[in-house]
């Protein structure tokens, strides 16, 4: 028998990894998901300001 087919018989080769691995990397993603769901926030807010200074630019053109 050869070591891919012990891996394919245990159950976690390559493609099937051990269950606490599969937990860690659960864990690695949704601290991922987590530091996105941040740095999105704080780009919204950065747009949100760009848009206010647009907007304010845009009033100061229209009145020249």
């Amino acid at each position: 028998m050869s070591d891919h087919d012990r891996r394919q018989q245990q159950g976690h080769g390559p493609e099937h990894p051990p269950h606490a691995t599969l937990r860690e990397h659960v864990r690695e993603m949704a601290k991922h998901l987590q530091q996105m769901e941040e740095y999105l926030r704080h780009m919204g807010g950065r747009l949100r300001q760009l848009d206010e200074q647009l907007s304010h630019l845009e009033a100061e053109d229209d009145r020249a």
